[in-house]
């Protein structure tokens, strides 16, 4: 059994009663006429399952001289979700000069009185008389009963000077409060926007401005550095820092590294702004790039290898509500690490190094964990050093 399914096609009467984001009283009558052309077209066709909307939709344009005078839409069995109601009417979009002048929709099934109180339950705090005004009173709508029987609403422009006295006074001041309003929302815009290019043309000492943020930068930079260090199972180190494993097969069986740096990290942005071209909107992008400075305060490491490889992102920060851009400095960062491999000798509690013996201030530190060993030979792993005000100290002693 075919199952057919009804599509219910819905009007937002009053989101603009003449769809405003399309069409405006002033537009060209054969812009107005190929746009309703369309629309009822589009209304009318089925849906890629076969399906129609369950109201109709059909239109026609009249003529004077050869020049268009009404465009004229008429809908059978529509829902209008701001009467909640269905309704039988027809759009007259009414030209003067070849320009779309009113809105005049005709109602077959509702009445003037009906309509009176569906308008009024809307427009209760812009009604003047019976003039129903939009929010911005640049349009107003009036409700009558027009020669043919139908209820009636005739949309229009605002026009101060065609109004009766006595309601354009009212208007006048609406419109010039209005106009109050958005002057401010202007002004207050611009300052907001002033203030953010302000904010975002600075850049924020991190340390200065956050702390805590800086505290986790740092330590951050520490772990990257020691992770440069470090080795997998006791292998080849993937950096030209030789691991354990590299050294048994050296015939040098230590390296040191001792260098200091100056590392000096900035935020740049190159972000681009959204931009709103009326019938379309440029979209926008964040596009923050990082710089960085190094600099060798002391050391052998010329290229400053070592901080290439441990470079580290830093955060933005929010000033006053506005992301900025952030500078963090490291000065004279000390990287002292020593890795090796010895042989020591104890015997009546004096420790003596036999072989690969290391400098005079790494033997003191190794002999200190010594002092409780038995007499006997033993070999002896070491990584010595200080990487950012961290000691570093680890040893492994074999039998």
């Amino acid at each position: 059994m075919k199952k057919t399914i009804k599509v219910l096609f819905i009007i937002f009467l009053f989101a603009s009663p003449a769809d405003s984001q399309t069409i405006e009283i002033g537009n060209e009558a054969d812009y107005v006429k190929r746009l309703i052309e369309w629309r009822t077209r589009d209304h009318n066709r089925s849906d890629s399952y076969g399906n129609r909307a369950s109201s109709y939709v059909t239109w026609d344009a009249e003529y004077q001289n050869g020049q268009i005078v009404n465009v004229i839409q008429c809908y059978q069995n529509q829902y209008l979700l701001d009467f909640r109601l269905i309704a039988n009417f027809c759009k007259h979009y009414v030209m003067e000069r070849e320009k779309l002048d009113r809105i005049i929709t005709q109602y077959e099934n509702i009445s003037k009185e009906k309509l009176e109180e569906l308008y009024l339950n809307i427009y209760s705090d812009r009604k003047i008389e019976n003039y129903y005004f939009d929010e911005d009173y640049k349009h107003f709508s009036q409700i009558y009963l027009a020669n043919n029987g139908y209820a009636s609403v005739e949309y229009n422009q605002t026009k101060t000077s065609n109004l009766p006295s006595g309601i354009k006074l009212q208007v006048e001041n609406k419109l010039k409060e209005i106009e109050d309003a958005e002057r401010k929302k202007k002004i207050a815009e611009e300052e907001r926007k002033q203030k953010i290019r302000e904010i975002k043309s600075k850049t924020y000492d991190l340390e200065e401005h956050n702390k805590q943020l800086y505290k986790k930068v740092f330590a951050e930079q520490k772990q990257r550095i020691k992770e440069y260090f470090e080795t997998k199972s006791g292998y080849r180190n993937a950096n030209k820092f030789p691991s354990f494993y590299d050294l048994e097969l050296s015939d040098k069986k230590s390296k040191q590294f001792n260098n200091v740096y100056t590392v000096k990290y900035k935020l740049e942005d190159h972000s681009r702004e959204g931009v709103d071209h009326g019938f379309y909107i440029e979209a926008g992008s964040r596009d923050i790039k990082r710089t960085y400075e190094a600099v060798l305060v002391s050391g052998d490491d010329k290229e400053c290898e070592l901080i290439k490889t441990a470079l580290i992102s830093i955060p933005t920060i929010k000033i006053e509500g506005v992301e900025a851009m952030t500078k963090a400095n490291f000065e004279n960062i000390k990287v002292d690490f020593t890795r090796g491999i010895t042989e020591i000798k104890i015997k009546k509690g004096e420790i003596a190094f036999t072989k690969d013996a290391p400098e005079i201030n790494i033997q003191n530190i190794i002999k200190s964990e010594l002092w409780n060993y038995e007499k006997g030979k033993y070999t002896v792993k070491y990584e010595i050093g200080e990487i950012m005000g961290e000691e570093i100290k680890t040893i492994e002693i074999e039998n």
